[in-house]
């Protein structure tokens, strides 16, 4: 059960959305199953009157309400505090300077109060809305609840959360089977004056998980701050409008993370991330020593033509200074990982390096299959995820392809709960950081000859290892870092199958001969295929 809340300043144009036909008009049966004074039959809008058009009577279709009534009722207590039924008018840039410095004077527009300076932000914002807006949505295999279960849910989460108690009008709408929506006007009916939760996302998915338990639905897992940053709606838009894929934060994280899994140092990474052309900023502090820094895209820029810049925390809580600092110190003496400078590296180097990373790669497996691991789980799953990186980026480059895609959907695989980065590195996530970067050492890998044929040695094997890493994750119940590793590993399975069947091709037409199948079968475990099917966990504490 999945609760995500909304702020806005709409109770009207929410209201409408709700008992309207939806985005995609999949909303059913429009209908209030709770409300703060128990009595959810009283605020049900009525359907409009039938009307007769060139003498046919046009009865109301099914989402035809009368929604007057129940608009003015939500809209009743904010009015008597003096807030704005729509969302307040866009910050002016002089307005924002004053903001800035605190410098509003007593007889500033109303509407400008409702902004302020977000420090972290650094950056004039819009105070979060008085209107409260959670969808509440079942997993996909769970049972269809009755409209009185729902209303019992509605409660308890509204109680939960203090929103109910501290006197605030609230309405749950169920309009489809599997969710419901809460709408909270945060205004107090006892002071009249506005409300504000605290922690109620915190206080939401607390109950959630004790309703899962009691109503025996499928249980979810806790909040582990693994989750990547996710782009702002504006980010989106601005996306959207120009043409983009993806958005500028979401682009710069691919390459950058792909920099970081394939550097060794801060000078470095600064270089590579130059030729990337994504115009590095360093930020120093006193004594000129590196605090952090900054990336941007030629293409993103503001109205006024000036770049859009992230820091590398701004992108995923492992790409920050402090955290790359503490990866590149784990990796041990470069020996011969510097890159070839002045020619191409050989096809023999590019063979010779992949084969080199796939006996770690197996080895590590092997560890797993066997049990015997003896150091942290975290620090492997991390650095498997920096040699698939180092693979993806050698392979495809900024064009990207389905191993990029596959970084990016392995990318929480990688991340410790709570800490982002593992607590230790052990000696095998070591050597698995030093094969990522002696692939990243020979530069571009091709897709050709006996290059080829070590390439889907180490595919292999990464699918074997991620598969088990995905077991290991699933036993100590990071339910979201082993959901991730058990998409990567069977899809990583299908790319190195579509390419064994290329080159297999490729090389019996050039060389007229059956290709040795030795190294090139699908990895097999006790004479089953390498991908497991997952075990769902049963919760916290099983």
């Amino acid at each position: 059960m999945i609760a995500k809340v909304v702020r806005g300043y709409r109770p009207a144009g929410l209201i409408r959305y709700l008992f309207g036909p939806g985005k995609a008009e999949e909303h059913r049966n429009p209908r209030i199953v709770a409300a703060w004074d128990d009595a959810p039959w009283a605020h049900q809008p009525e359907k409009a009157v039938a009307v007769r058009v060139d003498g046919e009577v046009v009865k109301p279709g099914e989402f035809d309400f009368t929604l007057g009534p129940l608009i003015t009722t939500m809209q009743e207590w904010p009015r008597v505090a003096g807030l704005p039924l729509s969302t307040p008018q866009a910050i002016t840039d002089e307005w924002a300077e004053r903001i800035r410095f605190g410098d509003v004077p007593a007889d500033a527009p109303a509407w400008v109060r409702h902004y302020k300076w977000d420090a972290r932000k650094k950056a004039v914002v819009l105070r979060p809305g008085y209107v409260w807006h959670t969808p509440v949505r079942l997993h996909p295999g769970d049972r269809t609840l009755s409209d009185e279960e729902w209303e019992g849910i509605a409660e308890r989460l509204m109680k939960a959360t203090g929103i109910h108690q501290a006197g605030c009008r609230w309405i749950a709408v169920r309009h489809a089977d599997d969710h419901i929506h809460l709408m909270v006007t945060l205004v107090s009916e006892v002071t009249g004056k506005q409300f504000t939760p605290y922690r109620d996302f915190l206080a939401l998915r607390k109950e959630c998980q004790a309703l899962e338990r009691e109503l025996g639905l499928t249980p979810t897992a806790s909040i582990d701050k693994t989750a990547p940053v996710a782009p702002t709606r504006q980010e989106k838009g601005k996306a959207e409008r120009l043409g983009w894929e993806v958005t500028a934060r979401e682009e710069l994280r691919l390459v950058v993370s792909q920099v970081a899994a394939t550097t060794r140092s801060g000078e470095q990474f600064l270089r590579e991330l130059k030729r990337e052309g994504l115009n590095p900023q360093a930020v120093a502090g006193d004594g000129g020593r590196v605090l952090g820094y900054t990336v941007f895209l030629h293409k993103d820029r503001t109205r006024k033509s000036k770049p859009v810049r992230y820091s590398g925390s701004k992108l995923a809580a492992d790409l920050s200074w402090p955290k790359l600092t503490e990866r590149w110190a784990s990796i041990p003496p470069p020996d011969a990982l510097e890159r070839i400078n002045g020619a191409w590296a050989t096809p023999e180097q590019r063979q010779t390096a992949m084969e080199a990373s796939t006996k770690v790669v197996e080895h590590v497996a092997e560890v797993l299959r066997t049990r015997t691991l003896h150091e942290d789980l975290g620090g492997i799953a991390h650095a498997t995820g920096e040699v698939l990186a180092a693979l993806a980026r050698g392979r495809e480059g900024r064009s990207g392809g389905v191993l990029t895609e596959l970084v990016t959907q392995y990318d929480r695989a990688a991340r410790t709960p709570h800490r982002v980065l593992p607590e230790r590195i052990g000696p095998l996530a070591r050597k698995l950081r030093q094969a990522a970067r002696v692939i990243a050492a020979v530069g571009v890998l091709t897709a050709r000859g006996n290059e080829a044929l070590a390439a889907l040695a180490l595919l292999a094997a990464l699918v074997l290892l991620i598969a088990r890493i995905a077991i290991w994750l699933q036993a100590r119940n990071r339910i979201h870092q082993a959901a991730a590793a058990g998409r990567v590993a069977p899809a990583l399975s299908e790319f190195r199958d579509a390419e064994h069947a290329r080159v297999h091709v490729v090389v019996r037409r050039s060389t007229n001969t059956p290709v040795s199948r030795t190294r090139l079968q699908r990895p097999m475990v006790g004479g089953k295929p390498v991908v497991p099917k997952l075990q769902r966990p049963r919760g916290p504490g099983h």
